[in-house]
């Protein structure tokens, strides 16, 4: 294999292998699936296993000087096509190439080398918003001409919804390829949003759905990688099953801790000096990125699972936080008639209203108020439609 940080769909992976091994793969095949998942390492693994001359029984050697060049992107028999700015293109004839300025050229080599080194980088280059026509047309021209010592052409399409975002001309272009495919040739389109792909693309390829990575295994992966036991639990529950972002908030995980004390603060205090400093957080990450308000609902609705599970088990065993082990036993002792799943539910609307424009300071205050009630065991009864029943 040449990426070793690559964590491996083994059901993918192994129906990929038996068909090579058969003789049977597809001449065209569409990993889908969420962000961070790995479709665009298991791309590359592919493509590295096609050529490979020491190939064992489970992927390529990832050593052999084809390995090497497919892990670098200096292979000649592995197209990449990928979302590319306009640059000084002017029309659909022109090549590709004039899509790179000398500054973009520079970013776009500096990102492969990322993702030589990250299998889950993302290749984004700035004011690239769609695969341009003049790539599939270049293209076209690649695969009229014999492939390198006649060895296994791989075209790669990442992020192949832009195939068809803004237009389809490219995804139009493109199916008459896939209509009927050169020899030794394989397509590999990946995407996040398969539903934005033609539905003529989607029949013309063999589509595998890569699932999020489990909670468990990022766990373990990021232990062994020598992060702390509650923070690697954390990061794994909040992350969704995406690498790439799990990654980015190891990174930043002191951070997150420090939100979410102030967050919590807030809940537990009737201090307006402390919620007014919730509200200007969350207000700036909404405007930074509102990914990153949304953690941190995440992580809160994390705490107050334990505070849920801890009052009704009195153990500590199914415990997330067990470095505020204290805290949460004082809570649950502060708070016997407390409603833990009502707070909960207060967390996860709150979220749901501000991410669709809510107005964030009013939300905010609603959710401390109503939590706090919660926590008296207060219980609000909502209108329903006999209230409006005359009598």
């Amino acid at each position: 294999m040449i990426n070793s940080n690559l964590l491996i769909n083994n059901k993918n992976w192994q129906r990929l292998v038996r068909s090579w091994n058969s003789g049977k793969l597809p001449h065209a095949l569409l990993f889908h699936g969420p962000e961070g998942v790995g479709k665009e390492g298991h791309a590359l693994e592919l493509a590295a296993l096609l050529n490979c001359i020491a190939a064992t029984e489970n992927g390529s050697c990832g050593s052999c000087p084809s390995c090497k060049k497919t892990k670098s992107f200096q292979n000649g028999n592995v197209k990449l096509i990928l979302p590319l700015p306009r640059g000084k293109i002017k029309s659909s004839d022109d090549s590709s190439e004039k899509a790179f300025s000398e500054s973009s050229l520079k970013e776009y080599l500096e990102l492969l080398k990322q993702k030589e080194a990250d299998p889950y980088f993302p290749i984004r280059l700035k004011g690239a918003n769609t695969i341009l026509i003049n790539s599939i047309r270049d293209l076209k021209h690649d695969l009229s001409l014999s492939s390198v010592n006649n060895e296994w052409r791989i075209i790669l399409i990442l992020q192949a919804e832009k195939l068809c975002i803004p237009s389809p001309e490219a995804a139009h272009s493109l199916l008459k390829v896939l209509e009927e495919p050169p020899e030794k040739t394989l397509f590999i389109l990946t995407s996040s949003q398969p539903g934005a792909i033609l539905d003529t693309i989607h029949s013309r390829c063999q589509n595998l759905y890569f699932p999020p990575i489990s909670a468990q295994i990022l766990q373990e992966r990021f232990i062994q990688s020598g992060v702390d036991t509650v923070q690697a639990t954390i990061i794994a529950q909040i992350s969704g099953g995406n690498v790439r972002l799990s990654q980015k908030l190891i990174e930043k995980a002191t951070d997150l801790m420090e939100k979410l004390f102030l967050l919590l603060n807030a809940f537990f205090s009737s201090d307006p000096s402390i919620w007014n400093k919730c509200i200007d957080t969350t207000a700036r990450l909404k405007t930074k990125d509102i990914s990153q308000m949304e953690q941190l609902f995440r992580c809160a609705v994390l705490f107050f699972r334990d505070l849920l599970y801890y009052s009704a088990t009195n153990s500590d065993n199914e415990i997330i936080f067990k470095n505020q082990m204290g805290k949460i036993d004082k809570l649950t002792k502060s708070y016997p008639e407390a409603d833990w799943h009502s707070c909960i539910q207060h967390i996860e609307n709150t979220q749901n209203y501000i991410s669709r424009n809510g107005y964030l300071p009013l939300q905010i205050i609603c959710m401390i108020l109503d939590i706090q009630k919660s926590l008296r065991g207060e219980i609000y009864e909502p209108f329903c439609l006999n209230d409006w029943t005359p009598v």
